[in-house]
């Protein structure tokens, strides 16, 4: 019975996490500032074969020019050489950037939600069942 309160207790902890996971996109959403990026590399890894990471350049409201990569790489590449996309950015530090949309900008919150949520119906669920059929 023990192992119930665990996973109750871990998946409440889940659920505080996606919480404020989301709050920090919001306020992130809310201070950004969006930007027309355009991919002017793509950055060759090998990883089981080769790999194709869009580098985007983009100008920032006081006229910085920013440079980002992205965090994953397809092969064949996803992206071409001279495509834009819509980024957002943190005014304080133009190098904290994210493509804007909506998995991308909300992607840790809908996986701490998505283990969060089972957790707390199988340890919720014991003790409902234990109350009412038990």
């Amino acid at each position: 019975m023990w192992q119930y309160y665990v996973i109750l207790g871990l998946g409440l902890i889940f659920l505080l996490l996606a919480i404020v996971s989301f709050r920090n996109t919001l306020i992130f959403l809310k201070n950004g500032c969006k930007a027309t990026a355009t991919v002017i590399d793509l950055h060759k890894y090998e990883s089981d074969g080769e790999v194709y990471a869009p580098v985007f350049s983009f100008r920032t409201e006081d006229n910085q020019l920013v440079t980002y990569e992205l965090a994953e790489g397809n092969d064949p590449p996803a992206w071409k050489i001279g495509e834009t996309t819509t980024v957002i950015y943190d005014l304080a530090d133009p190098s904290r950037v994210s493509l804007y949309s909506y998995f991308r900008v909300f992607i840790w919150s809908l996986i701490l939600l998505s283990v969060a949520l089972p957790l707390i119906v199988i340890g919720g669920g014991y003790f409902i069942a234990a109350r009412f059929l038990f």
